[in-house]
């Protein structure tokens, strides 16, 4: 679990260090400085580039999970690992790259933990694993503004990103295992391969269920993840590369960017342990995880640059309370099959990220050129969370929590009853009537056979 954890940290500052990168990337300020190559993007131009992590992300989501199911969550993680490390030219290009590769990231990390927790520490487990994510967001935000400073500016990030990269890696391939399936001790029989049952995923109406919430969560996920930092630098007037370079300064920005993402790792981690314990009791169901993420956007929309600090406070409570997917949705998998489990993920989270792709886009047409405009960024607010709350609504009438039959041992008996196909004791069984060719044929001179023997032949009258 703790090596899961690092690797969620090291794939998270890849993934969120270019919301920050991409400021200074474009920032007009530093355009006399000969170290530092300065780009004259647009919004919607800067949205394509931040939303391109995304293409490859959605395209490898279905296979990322079947191959994860057949090879194992260690290795399908390593790949991750290592091209996530690739450099800062062609930044689409490397985009697509490192989305196609940790597009595995989830899939890889459900099959894992579906083959690894029992259902009694699932949920806890869980939070803590992917409570890892919001730590890398945490520490890329503030350090990435920081790197941005220096010599080399924006160049610096992608760098230290790929030798953290391949450090993680190297720590994934010498301490983690695929599965308990390694141990010596487990049965021929656990370590069978079952077929994966499509037509009965397809027709559940829970993992819909799921797909739907899924899909909001992930519109949500994506606003705080890549537009947060423009945010807070363009509209809230937070900088976030530390224009003063002075001690005060940095701490001030590493604390107002990273805070809202402390509270999406507490809420990840103390809403799985706390629902864990109210969950098993049967006190509570939980499947309003996005409703008060919802609430806090609402309240977002109406404030202005003046209202700095009630902006961050309100920021660290939506993202705290988005932190609860942990113990909802998100492991809702598991509940579903948790054998299975990996390639549910890959299904709704390939579904999520179609609005992975599209939020950064339709943010960029929104706020167009002007991204310091508050009223452009309440309509943002407010479109995303009426999303939210109509595919909250939607998992809290189709959900379920619990373990669909097809996931059941005895599944593939089933299926081939349903095939048509019978075993071969079945078959013999079937044919017990017919003559066997071995019965000896009784005739009226023999007696009764004995000890499988024919008789002699009994005396005339």
């Amino acid at each position: 679990m703790i090596c899961m954890c690092i690797c969620m940290i090291a794939l998270f500052m890849a993934r969120s260090s270019l919301g920050v990168a991409i400021l200074a990337m474009t920032d007009s300020s530093r355009r006399n400085d000969s170290n530092v190559e300065i780009y004259e993007w647009d919004k919607k131009t800067q949205g394509l580039i931040l939303s391109s992590f995304f293409w490859g992300y959605m395209a490898m989501q279905i296979p990322a999970g079947l191959l994860a199911k057949k090879y194992g969550g260690k290795l399908i993680l390593l790949v991750a690992l290592l091209t996530s490390g690739g450099g800062w030219p062609c930044v689409c290009v490397c985009r697509v790259v490192m989305g196609l590769t940790q597009a595995c990231l989830f899939p890889a990390s459900h099959t894992l933990l579906g083959r690894w927790l029992p259902a009694s520490e699932r949920t806890a487990l869980t939070g803590l694993v992917y409570g890892g994510s919001h730590i890398g967001t945490i520490i890329s935000m503030p350090v990435s503004g920081v790197l941005a400073e220096t010599a080399l500016g924006w160049k610096t990030i992608f760098y230290s990103i790929s030798g953290l990269m391949f450090l993680t890696a190297a720590l994934w391939y010498w301490f983690a295992a695929s599965s308990p399936a390694e141990h010596r001790m487990m049965s021929v029989q656990e370590r069978a391969e079952r077929p994966t049952p499509w037509k009965h995923m397809f027709t559940t109406v829970p993992l819909w269920a799921i797909m739907a919430a899924h899909v909001g969560g992930t519109i949500a996920y994506i606003l705080f993840f890549v537009d947060l930092p423009t945010y807070l630098e363009r509209a809230m007037e937070i900088s976030l590369k530390n224009i003063s370079r002075t001690l005060i300064s940095c701490l001030q920005s590493a604390i107002l960017s990273g805070m809202p993402y402390v509270g999406m790792w507490a809420g990840s981690i103390f809403s799985s342990n706390i629902c864990e314990m109210i969950f098993n009791k049967g006190l509570l169901s939980m499947d309003a995880s996005l409703f008060g993420t919802a609430c806090g956007l609402v309240v977002l929309a109406f404030l202005h640059s003046d209202h700095k600090q009630l902006a961050v406070c309100v920021l660290i409570v939506s993202l705290t309370l988005f932190g609860f997917i942990h113990a909802g949705f998100m492991v809702n998998h598991l509940d579903l099959s948790p054998h299975f489990a990996g390639v549910m993920l890959s299904l709704t989270n390939f579904a999520g990220s179609v609005g992975s792709v599209l939020t950064p886009v339709a943010t960029g047409l929104i706020l167009k050129d002007d991204p310091s405009d508050i009223c452009r960024w309440r309509i943002v607010f407010l479109m995303t969370a009426s999303i939210l709350v109509g595919c909250n609504i939607v998992y809290i009438i189709f959900g379920s929590a619990t373990r669909q039959d097809w996931d059941t041992p005895d599944y593939d008996d089933k299926l081939k009853a349903e095939l048509g196909i019978i075993s071969n004791q079945s078959a013999w069984e079937d044919k017990s009537n017919e003559p066997k060719l071995y019965e000896v044929t009784s005739f009226p001179f023999m007696a009764p056979m004995a000890d499988g023997l024919p008789a002699a032949p009994s005396p005339g009258p």
